[in-house]
């Protein structure tokens, strides 16, 4: 019979949140998985002993090491643990490397949001979070690379005013252009309708003809952030413009930038 060694409060006010294993002493197989805080690595081989017709593989398990004469081996792989959430995320990713071993274990479920940032082949996790192909866009639209400086935690104010200037545009372009979308790495960040233009007043633009716009978010556009353009920005492109409007990517498995 498994030795129930309960975890004195002292104990668990140290342990916090930890993530740990139950091992079979009979092959030095660990069979189960699981996170907790308190007691809870003691919670199997009580329930064990309470439900001793469950079918369940992780108690049948149980039973049968007990049946030997051995106890069961608790093991902490993680304590110290500040937040369930990080508690689940390292329970996952034990999870998983015994799953990418090949290793059987009695776990009914993969481990906490396992099918989004789990075990994956490097061609599934480019898919998985890949941005979906930029859809068509009616309407003449210029895009201006704005990456040099881009931040994914840029506020929607930073990410405007980093796509409306300055640059170098021709006057026909300006004068057609309605909207103006802000990427960075092939990725629409912003879309803006186009209100006007106004030439640079930077020490460093003087004479270059550089020009930046003033407008607004553009709410009509709002389904295009977020989705990708890479086809239309070889490198060292940073202006394109569409005065018939955008077709939509002609490549939606374009590689990442």
């Amino acid at each position: 019979m498994t030795a129930d060694v309960r975890i004195p409060s002292e104990v668990a006010a140290v342990l916090r949140y930890y993530v740990y294993t139950l091992r079979d002493p009979r092959d030095g197989q660990v069979f189960y998985v699981g996170k907790g805080i308190g007691d809870r690595i003691n919670a199997h081989v009580r329930e064990a002993g309470a439900d001793p017709q469950s079918e369940r593989a992780k108690l049948r398990r149980i039973r049968e090491i007990e049946a030997n004469g051995q106890a069961v081996d608790l093991l902490f792989l993680r304590t110290g643990i500040d937040d369930e959430h990080t508690a689940y995320i390292v329970e996952q990713a034990v999870i998983d490397a015994f799953r990418a071993d090949h290793h059987p274990l009695t776990n009914l479920v993969r481990g906490h949001h396992s099918g989004r940032h789990g075990l994956a082949a490097l061609p599934a996790v480019i898919a998985r979070h890949r941005a979906q192909a930029c859809p068509p866009i009616d309407g003449p639209v210029i895009m201006l690379k704005i990456q040099n400086g881009w931040r994914p935690d840029m506020s929607e104010q930073e990410t405007y005013d980093k796509t409306r200037g300055h640059w170098k545009i021709a006057g026909w372009v300006r004068e057609r252009a309605q909207y103006a979308l802000g990427i960075a790495y092939g990725v629409v960040r912003g879309a803006y309708r186009i209100d006007s233009w106004f030439p640079s007043e930077m020490p460093w633009d003087q004479g270059k003809d550089r020009w930046g716009f003033e407008g607004t978010r553009a709410p009509e556009l709002a389904h295009v952030v977020g989705t990708h353009v890479r086809d239309a920005f070889p490198n060292q492109v940073m202006y394109r413009r569409f005065m018939d409007g955008y077709a939509g990517s002609t490549n939606p498995e374009a590689s990442p930038v």
